[in-house]
């Protein structure tokens, strides 16, 4: 399959890698991709541009979608005191995280986690996992996508920066 990954941080570097482990091809040009990755990419995209890839556009989000949907999901997750926290890996569609769901998975979590440790010692990995689960099913097709419950969303705000002193 070829797949275009946009992203940053360690997310998007072990998405790179489990792409090369599992074959897969990563090109350049979106246009010409069957899959657009996205892992940590936190831009609103256009559906000129997730419209693209010839299969569609797979993101990376750090909760149980729908709950947490927005930019600080992590966060939120450790504020809100949840017993669980998860990753899902979503079709972009044009809402802001509000795509059909390929694959997601839930770890439970302790009260003492920092967002951090939960991200990178947790999520990221069961990310990973879902990632290279995934991906055999979406070449092969049908590839997965259930629609999420929207009656049972949150909406998280970004989170404000300490005000330097």
């Amino acid at each position: 399959m070829k797949v275009r990954i946009l992203g940053k941080g360690v997310i998007y570097n072990e998405s790179i890698d489990t792409l090369i482990r599992l074959g897969h091809e990563i090109v350049q040009d979106v246009a010409g991709c069957d899959v657009l990755l996205l892992a940590n990419y936190t831009k609103i995209l256009r559906s000129a541009v997730f419209s693209l890839p010839t299969i569609g556009t797979l993101c990376f989000h750090p909760s149980i979608l729908p709950k947490h949907r927005g930019r600080d999901a992590v966060y939120w997750t450790v504020k809100h005191g949840d017993p669980e926290a998860g990753v899902t890996w979503f079709w972009v569609d044009e809402g802001i995280d509000t795509g059909p769901i390929a694959i997601q998975g839930s770890v439970i979590i302790d009260a003492s986690y920092s967002p951090r440790q939960l991200y990178e010692e947790h999520l990221v990995p069961l990310g990973l996992s879902l990632l290279a689960e995934v991906l055999p099913v979406i070449k092969q097709g049908p590839f997965p996508a259930t629609v999420q419950d929207h009656t049972k969303a949150t909406y998280d705000p970004p989170r404000q920066k300490l005000a330097a002193k």
